[in-house]
């Protein structure tokens, strides 16, 4: 049977079931079968790992060619679960940033650290706090440690109690 390529929400689906399969390898009845079961999918990934070594490796005169394959949602995961990800940390993030709708401040990003400062606050900001964490783990995996600060809303060019103080009311008496 030739080979036929998944589209991107087949293979979104592909990874979850894998995910789901792995993280139920611990509940099966069979300790010893789970053990062999995990130790066979260690093997194999370290495996493939290997071989898409080679092939960075091989392409390492040709970075626009890995470029289009770490652009590859499924290719790109690959890479990065395996370190071969042609892209620094720095780069992945600041992509995974920006593509936000409101990108926030990058403050701080050291090692697997970053801390960023995002606009607003409110009701949103647990969203957009979910948001950059989502963002970074499924660009930068490597960063384990994603902290949001929340600035508040731009103060107002002329703040509303400005408008109120000290008025008179019409007609210079006291309403009553």
């Amino acid at each position: 049977m030739p080979w036929e390529p998944w589209d991107d929400t087949h293979a979104r689906r592909q990874v979850a079931l894998a995910e789901e399969r792995l993280s139920g390898l611990d509940a099966l009845p069979d300790g010893l079968a789970a053990a062999r079961a995990g130790q066979t999918v260690e093997t194999l990934v370290g495996l493939y790992g290997q071989c898409l070594g080679r092939i960075t490796a091989h392409l390492a005169g040709h970075p626009d060619l890995l470029d289009r394959l770490a652009a590859d949602d499924l290719v790109g995961h690959l890479l990065l679960v395996h370190d071969l990800h042609p892209d620094p940390v720095e780069t992945r993030v600041r992509q995974a940033l920006a593509a936000l709708p409101e990108p926030p401040e990058i403050l701080e990003l050291t090692g697997t650290a970053l801390r960023v400062r995002v606009t607003g606050g409110g009701c949103g900001a647990a969203g957009a706090e979910q948001a950059v964490c989502d963002a970074v783990a499924a660009r930068a995996p490597e960063i384990d440690d994603v902290r949001v600060e929340t600035a508040g809303p731009a103060e107002p060019l002329i703040p509303v109690d400005s408008l109120f103080r000290d008025r008179t009311p019409v007609g210079g008496g006291a309403c009553g």
